[in-house]
Formats: C-alpha cells, sequence, structure tokens
C-alpha cells in the first residue's frame, strides 16, 4: 500500500472514495470467500469491466482458481488450475511475463477481449493475480488508476497472507492437542491395557496344566482381544503424533486396507478414481475414520468374503466415498429399538455432518451391508 500512500496526495475524491470502499469491505466480510467475491465485484464494476478472477500460486507452481464473479461455469473451467507461464500476464498466445518480478499492473488487448492483471503482493512476495476482463477499448489505464489497483492487489495481499497465518496457527493448535491426547492415552489408557495383557497371559500359563478346553479357550479370547484393543491403541497414539499436514487421504486408506488384508485374509478390492483431489487435513481424517470404522465392523460382524472400498471425485468437487461387504449384515431397526443407534454409527454420522455430507448405511439380514458417504468440496472454498 505505500506504492498509493506515496501519491495520494493528487488523487481525485473518486479513487479515495473507491479506496475507502475496498477498506470498508475488507473489515466487514465474515469469511475471505465473501470478502474476495465483494472485492471482484468492487473493482469489475469500478473499471467496467464484466468479469473477474481471483488466481493463486500453490506450492507446486500452479494457478488455483479463488474467487470469481460474473463468468459462467464453462468459463471458470478454463481457470481452475493452469501452469504459472501461460497464465499470469498473458492471453491466450500472448507471451508470458514472470510474475514474481512484476510490480505494476498490465493491460493486454486481443480482438477478443481485454485482460487487465493486477498482482496480487505480500510485501516482496507475490501471491498470485487479479484478472479483469472487459471488451475491447472499453478500459483505459491512467497513472492514477494504475496505482490504485495496485493498492488493492495489496490489500488482498495482505487478507490472504493472514489467512494464511491464521491456518497455521490453527493448525499448529491442533497439532499440539493431538500430541496432548496421544501423552494421555499412552500413560493412562495404554499402560491399562500392557499391564491387563501380562496378567491374563500369567493367569493363562497358570491354569493352563488344570482348566477345562473351554475355559482355557476363553482366556485366549480375551487374551487376543486385549492384544487388538492394545495394538489399535497404539496406532491411534502414533497417528495422533504424525503431523497433519503429512497425512494424506489416499495414502491413508491404502494402509487401513492392507492391514485389513492382513489381519482378516479377506478379498478386499480398493478402487480410487484418478481425479480425486486433496482435502483440508480435518476433512480427510473423517473420511479416514468413517472408512476405518467400516472396516472394523466389517472385520467384527460382518463374516464376509468379499468387500470393497471405492473412492470416487468428479469435476464439481462432489466426493462418494463407498465400503460394502458381502457378509451377514444386521437389522437396524432392531439395534436402534434395543439400545439407541449403535455408538460407531453415531460417530460416522457426526463425521459425515461435519464435511457437510450425507452418510447412508444400507443392511439386511444376509444380504450384507453398504456404507456410502457424499459430501462436496470445492479447492476455492480455501
Amino acid at each position: 500500500m505505500n506504492i498509493a500512500a506515496n501519491s495520494s496526495e493528487n488523487w481525485s475524491k473518486e479513487s479515495l472514495d473507491f479506496l475507502y470502499k475496498v477498506t470498508c469491505t475488507i473489515n466487514a466480510a465474515e469469511n475471505s470467500s465473501d470478502l474476495l467475491s465483494e472485492l471482484l465485484k468492487l473493482v469489475t464494476n469500478r473499471l467496467g469491466g464484466s468479469s473477474a478472477v481471483v488466481r493463486l500460486i500453490s506450492e507446486d507452481d500452479w494457478m488455483d482458481l479463488h474467487a470469481s464473479y460474473g463468468l459462467s461455469e464453462q468459463q471458470l473451467e478454463k481457470f481452475q488450475r493452469t501452469p504459472i507461464d501461460a497464465s499470469l500476464f498473458s492471453h491466450e498466445n500472448q507471451p508470458a511475463r514472470e510474475i514474481r518480478t512484476t510490480t505494476s499492473s498490465q493491460l493486454i488487448t486481443t480482438n477478443n477481449t481485454c485482460m487487465i492483471s493486477i498482482p496480487i503482493r505480500h510485501q516482496v512476495h507475490t501471491l498470485g493475480v487479479l484478472n479483469i476482463f472487459a471488451e475491447p477499448g472499453q478500459v483505459t489505464i491512467d497513472d492514477e488508476t494504475a496505482l490504485m489497483l495496485l493498492a488493492v492487489g495489496q490489500h488482498i495481499g495482505l487478507v490472504i497472507e493472514k489467512n494464511r497465518l491464521n491456518d497455521v496457527t490453527r493448525q499448529k493448535l491442533i497439532q499440539e492437542e493431538r500430541n496432548m491426547l496421544a501423552n494421555e492415552l499412552h500413560d493412562s489408557l495404554a499402560q491399562t491395557l500392557a499391564s491387563l495383557r501380562f496378567q491374563v497371559r500369567i493367569l493363562d500359563e497358570t491354569l493352563q496344566p488344570t482348566s477345562e478346553y473351554m475355559a482355557i479357550m476363553g482366556i485366549e479370547q480375551v487374551e487376543n482381544s486385549l492384544d487388538e484393543a492394545y495394538t489399535d491403541l497404539r496406532e491411534l497414539i502414533a497417528h495422533c503424533r504424525v503431523p497433519i499436514e503429512k497425512q494424506g487421504l489416499i495414502p491413508s486408506i491404502e494402509r487401513v486396507v492392507k492391514k485389513f488384508k492382513e489381519e482378516t485374509g479377506i478379498h478386499i478390492l480398493l478402487q480410487c478414481e484418478d481425479q480425486v483431489v486433496d482435502l483440508p487435513a480435518t476433512m480427510e481424517m473423517n473420511v479416514y475414520r468413517i472408512v476405518q470404522e467400516a472396516l472394523t465392523n466389517i472385520k467384527k460382524h460382518a463374516s464376509s468374503h468379499i468387500v470393497r472400498v471405492l473412492l470416487d471425485c468428479d469435476e464439481g468437487g462432489n466426493f462418494r466415498i463407498l465400503v460394502e461387504d458381502d457378509g451377514k449384515g444386521f437389522d437396524k431397526d432392531a439395534i436402534e429399538s434395543k439400545n439407541g443407534q449403535h455408538l460407531g454409527l453415531t460417530i460416522m454420522q457426526e463425521r459425515a455432518r461435519h464435511l457437510g455430507g450425507d452418510l447412508k448405511v444400507e443392511s439386511d439380514p444376509e444380504e450384507g451391508t453398504r456404507v456410502e458417504l457424499k459430501f462436496q468440496y470445492l479447492r476455492e472454498q480455501t
């Protein structure tokens, strides 16, 4: 904003009023998505344009669409994800300009359209670009307008950087809470289970010479259950300690599927569509836990021979996760009428609600079980 402030004494009242509106919009916005949409509308109308987009540089040096105004769904598809060298300060076959070294707005005109490119910057770093589209000859950029647009880009850069820092802080707090929970589980429940495992093993060895076969088998079953519970708890503790950003949905699902196959010997098929995109860590965790709980229920109750896990996502960000088996199934009405809804199913439904989606569990005795999760996530929601 310094570049604008240095010349603001000579600015027209119209430009100063516009920047005041920009500042008020930033202060009044409830979230970054609403803020960017409102700013795009303000700037587009101010310049007499027809549409606009905000694209930010991703970690892998691509441009991702984060906000838009006035474009159709078909037009938006062109901007969802584009390489830097073909999409910043150029249009169609025009030569590209390197955004990281650009400090001024650009006006590029072709036969069909006029595109204004405004760098979105924070301090010395370029975060992305604001593009405004108009009819050829409809927009002119004088010195004052150029400075005003740079000021808008710097305003947007400050907001985006603030949101990034907030996300980093939030992730750090979540990781600290997860570490604290892991420590508590290790120092309390894990120690108790380890002690019980030891006591049951001693009891088993003591009773082996004198006890009946059924009694020995019962003790061994308790011992096996404790071993399984202890293993699951250790995995949960380890999972809590792994930094959230280092986990991924597909690798996590692959691990739990592999573990399921090794423990049960049941044939399990995992189908993942190529277009499944990365989700925020909290969303990945909820999806993973739903799949994990579904597979745990199959392992404990289903007596199935074949299991299928499907992860699918279309271009509209509609996710579909399916876990189905050919086991003995269960009577949902009977379970709910006796004890209320099964705790595991209740937690799965709550996780689905956190995703903003819907979870359906279909099952009948001897007809297998089908767990289907559907939700939507669009990259620009971030």
